[in-house]
């Protein structure tokens, strides 16, 4: 008996997009996101009364802004500063895109890969704001 093998399908095959709306009369975003870099995490999706995104899912770009790496500060400041209605690409988290972004940064994947290309990416928006440090101290 030979074993069947399956073929699973890469994290970006799964990215949906989707529009948030403004919430009611209030005129609230539709969405409220939680993690960000400064917690580890990618950012995700916590609250999504508006519908239009799944709460758990991760948030790869917001309004065409690529927001994996940046702080949570920022993700809002990217999702407040969009033309409405907001175009978000979200995937659900899965073994390789797993909601810790330090797990994920530790993985080796083929260079030039999908993944590759997406640790680079966090890298460069971990580096904005990265604060160089200059010790006054000599050790003699």
């Amino acid at each position: 008996m030979s074993k069947a093998t399956v073929k699973k399908l890469h994290w970006r095959s799964k990215v949906q997009e989707s529009f948030v709306p403004l919430g009611g009369a209030s005129g609230e975003l539709g969405v409220a996101i939680g993690g960000g870099a400064d917690y580890g995490e990618f950012p995700f999706v916590t609250a999504a009364p508006g519908g239009g995104a799944t709460v758990g899912d991760i948030i790869l770009e917001i309004g065409g802004t690529p927001v994996l790496g940046l702080t949570l500060g920022d993700v809002r400041g990217v999702l407040n500063s969009c033309p409405h209605p907001i175009r978000i690409k979200t995937v659900s988290p899965g073994s390789t895109l797993c909601k810790d972004l330090r797990l994920y940064l530790s993985k080796c994947f083929t260079p030039g890969s999908m993944d590759s290309q997406l640790q680079q990416v966090i890298r460069e928006n971990l580096y904005l704001r990265a604060v160089p440090y200059k010790s006054t101290h000599f050790i003699w």
